[in-house]
């Protein structure tokens, strides 16, 4: 009984896994579907031009090949398994598939089995899970398109003050502190060195991940989740710049490093309490 609970809820993980993949690759187009109606509205106020646009949404299209645009059967879709039975090629047209899918789905497998050990059966391991995938959508969408979207910072960031408003994880006086002093203190300081720099440090998206992220965990949480984002980000940028110098004119996504502070402060923030208290 206990193998086929434990078998279940890896395989359920596994399922919310391969549905975030979807997500991260369609939402972004999504948007960029609705931007473009916007502009044709704004710029020719002629609604014809709409007509032209395929439906596309999380759901529709049926899941298909991104080169090919054939459609997967069950067996193609099964999480994990399915990228290594077809050898990393689409059955179709042979296109190489994105590792990106499997990675997704191996990360949501491990995050979750790492916050259901360490909350348990409780409110704080939903909670958790809520904060874990939605920091992962971002994380991978922010890498790959350099942006994060409201439709899930937004929703997050309320549900953090929602959750603790039994103090799930700190005091709603915290989680409201942690929120507003965490976009402030990231607005300020992107003014501030563009001011001096000419350059724009970060995107506002920035802001609203870091709020979020103190609406979750607090206002104490924030110079852990700032520091430990920095520190990644800082490697990172180092390692890019000696092994391509070009790659950094495009500008480095900061939300997956603040995704992945956020998400690891979750886990030990009270390790490193105890820590400093001592």
């Amino acid at each position: 009984m206990e193998f086929f609970l434990k078998a279940s809820l890896v395989f359920c993980t596994l399922l919310f896994g391969s549905f975030f993949t979807v997500l991260v690759y369609r939402l972004p187009l999504i948007l960029q579907q609705q931007w473009r109606k916007d502009a044709q509205q704004f710029l020719s106020n002629e609604s014809s031009l709409l007509l032209n646009e395929k439906t596309f949404n999380i759901f529709l299209p049926f899941s298909h090949c991104p080169n090919c645009h054939e459609y997967l059967t069950i067996l193609q879709k099964i999480p994990l398994v399915s990228y290594f039975f077809l050898k990393r090629k689409c059955a179709y047209c042979q296109a190489r598939i994105s590792f990106c899918y499997p990675l997704i789905e191996i990360l949501t497998l491990i995050s979750s089995l790492i916050v259901i050990q360490r909350f348990g059966v409780s409110l704080q391991a939903f909670a958790a899970l809520i904060l874990t995938w939605g920091l992962l959508i971002l994380a991978f969408i922010d890498f790959e398109h350099k942006i994060l979207p409201d439709i899930i910072t937004f929703p997050l960031l309320w549900s953090g003050l929602i959750f603790n408003i039994p103090q799930t994880f700190v005091s709603p006086e915290a989680a409201i502190l942690g929120a507003s002093f965490a976009y402030l203190f990231l607005y300020v300081l992107a003014k501030f060195y563009q001011f001096l720099a000419k350059i724009k440090p970060m995107g506002g998206g920035d802001f609203k991940c870091f709020a979020l992220l103190g609406a979750w965990l607090g206002v104490k949480a924030l110079p852990y989740i700032l520091f430990i984002a920095a520190v990644v980000g800082s490697i990172v940028g180092v390692v890019l710049y000696l092994f391509n110098k070009d790659s950094l004119r495009k500008g480095i996504a900061f939300g997956p490093y603040l995704a992945l502070s956020g998400w690891l402060v979750l886990i030990i923030q009270p390790s490193l309490d105890y820590i400093l208290i001592q």
